[in-house]
C-alpha cells in the first residue's frame, strides 16, 4: 500500500536524526491523506454536525448549516492543494466560501469570538480525523510521529492566517452591516422574533410595516445556489406570491443566502389558504415556499414565522418538489412529532416495525394502511377510495396485523402519525 511504501522511506532515513527526506515523505503522506474526496466529505459532515451541535449560538441557526458545510470543504480542498504543491500553510488566503462565511455571521449578529470558535472546533474535528486515519494506516511508529507532528504544524499554520485574515474581513463587513438599513430591519425583525423588548411605534418606522394588524408569515427558499445568492430573486419570489395572494405588498427580509422571510399584514382577516396555492406557485428556478397560519399583532407576527419555519423544515424533510409551498396546517402533526429526529425515528420503527422499509411490496401495504387509517378503520371506505374489492382490503389488514403484531385499529393514532413521520425521506433513509 502506498501508506507502507512511505512508512518505509520515512523510517529508513530516520535513523540517528530527522532529515529533509523524512519531512519530505511526511509531507507526501499528510497531503495524501487529507486530498481523498470521500474523506473529505465525510470529514465536513462531521465538522458541520460539531458546529451546529457544540456551540451555543449557531445551534439554533440549523439554516446556516450549508454555510457551514461549503465553508469547511473550501479549507480542506484548498489545504490539500497547498500541500500538494509544497505551499507555505501560513501564507494561505482565505476561500471564497469562507469569506461568505464570515459574512453570513455578520448578516445574523453572530459574534466574532463564536466565528473564531467555529473555526477551532472544525479544525479539532479535522485533525482528530487526520490522526485516526494515519492509525490505522500506518504501521511504522517512525513514518506515523513525522506525519502526525507535521500534519499539527501545518493544520495549525494554516487556521491561524486562515483565521487572522477573516477576522479583519469581519470586522470590515461589520462595519458596513451595521451602517446599513437592511441591517436595521434585520435587527428589528429579530428582535420581534427573539420576544425582546421593543418599542412597537419605532419597529413599525423601521419596517414600514404595522404590527398591529394580523400577520400571515411564509418563507421561501432556493435549492439552486446560483439563484439563491441573488437575493432580488427571492424577493421577487416572495412578492409574486403575495401579488398571487390578492395582496399589494409585504416584509421581505433576508435571512441568508438562501433564504428570506417574508409577512403579509392586513387589517381585515386574511382568509385561508386552502387551494389557492400549489405546485408550480413559487416562481424562480428552484425555489420553494412554506406558510404559517395567520395570527394577530406582534405576538402573531412571531408566532405566524415560527409555524412557517417548522413547515419548511418538514419541506425539506421529505423532499418537496421545487416550486411547491407547503402550508403549516397541512403538516402541523408531522411537524410537531419530527422536532426531535432521533426521537421520531425511533417512534416511526416501534410503531410501525417492518412496514417503515421502502421496499414495493411493504409500501403497497404501508399505502393501504394509511388510507385505511384516514377513513377511521373503515374497510368499506378503504376500499372505496383505493378501487379495490373490500374482501382485498380484508386480506391486506391480516398480513398488516401479523407484520404489527397487533390489531391496526388499537393504536390508530399513533399509527397514523408513524405513518406520516416515516414520509419523511429522512427518517426512512435512517431506518433503511
Amino acid at each position: 500500500m502506498a501508506w507502507e511504501r512511505l512508512g518505509a522511506g520515512v523510517s529508513s532515513t530516520a535513523v540517528g536524526g530527522q532529515t529533509q527526506v523524512d519531512w519530505e515523505a511526511a509531507r507526501e503522506l499528510y497531503a495524501r491523506v487529507v486530498s481523498e474526496s470521500r474523506w473529505i466529505v465525510s470529514v465536513c459532515q462531521e465538522i458541520t454536525d460539531a458546529i451546529h451541535t457544540g456551540l451555543p449560538e449557531l445551534s439554533q441557526l440549523q439554516e446556516l448549516r450549508i454555510g457551514t458545510y461549503a465553508s469547511a470543504e473550501s479549507v480542506l480542498r484548498q489545504l490539500a492543494d497547498m500541500a500538494r504543491l509544497r505551499q507555505d500553510p501560513a501564507q494561505a488566503a482565505p476561500p471564497a466560501a469562507t469569506i461568505e462565511y464570515a459574512r453570513e455571521f455578520v448578516r445574523r449578529g453572530v459574534t466574532i469570538d463564536e466565528m473564531i470558535s467555529a473555526y477551532h472546533v472544525g479544525h479539532r474535528t479535522f485533525f482528530r480525523r487526520y490522526a485516526a486515519r494515519l492509525h490505522a494506516e500506518v504501521s511504522d511508529s517512525m513514518a506515523l510521529a513525522l506525519g502526525l507532528e507535521l500534519g499539527a504544524n501545518w493544520t495549525f499554520a494554516y487556521v491561524q492566517a486562515l483565521t487572522s485574515s477573516l477576522v479583519a474581513r469581519y470586522a470590515g463587513e461589520r462595519d458596513r452591516w451595521v451602517r446599513s438599513a437592511t441591517a436595521l430591519r434585520a435587527e428589528t425583525v429579530r428582535a420581534l422574533l427573539a420576544g425582546e423588548a421593543v418599542d412597537l411605534d419605532l419597529a413599525a418606522k423601521r419596517l414600514r410595516y404595522e404590527l398591529d394588524h394580523e400577520h400571515l408569515a411564509y418563507v421561501v427558499w432556493s435549492v439552486e445556489e446560483a439563484a439563491s445568492e441573488d437575493f432580488g430573486a427571492l424577493e421577487r419570489a416572495a412578492l409574486e406570491l403575495a401579488y398571487s395572494l390578492g395582496f399589494v405588498s409585504a416584509l421581505v427580509v433576508p435571512f441568508g443566502p438562501h433564504f428570506v422571510a417574508a409577512w403579509i399584514g392586513s387589517h381585515e382577516q386574511i382568509p385561508e389558504l386552502q387551494g389557492r396555492l400549489g405546485i408550480g406557485s413559487v416562481a424562480g428556478d428552484g425555489m420553494l415556499a412554506a406558510f404559517g397560519t395567520p395570527a394577530q399583532g406582534a405576538a402573531g407576527f412571531a408566532k405566524s414565522h415560527r409555524q412557517a419555519m417548522h413547515a419548511q423544515r418538514v419541506a425539506k424533510l421529505s423532499e418537496r418538489r421545487r416550486g411547491t409551498v407547503t402550508r403549516f396546517q397541512d403538516v402541523a402533526v408531522t411537524a410537531l412529532a419530527s422536532v426531535d429526529p432521533t426521537l421520531a425515528r425511533d417512534f416511526v420503527i416501534e410503531e410501525l416495525g417492518a412496514l417503515a422499509r421502502r421496499d414495493d411490496e411493504t409500501g403497497h401495504l404501508s399505502s393501504t394502511l394509511r388510507t385505511y387509517l384516514e377513513e377511521h378503520c373503515s374497510p368499506r371506505r378503504t376500499a372505496h377510495r383505493l378501487g379495490v374489492h373490500e374482501n382485498t382490503i380484508k386480506d391486506r389488514l391480516k398480513n398488516i396485523n401479523e407484520i404489527l403484531g397487533r390489531r391496526a385499529d388499537e393504536r390508530a393514532v399513533e399509527l397514523l402519525v408513524a405513518m406520516r413521520l416515516a414520509r419523511l425521506t429522512e427518517l426512512y433513509s435512517r431506518h433503511g
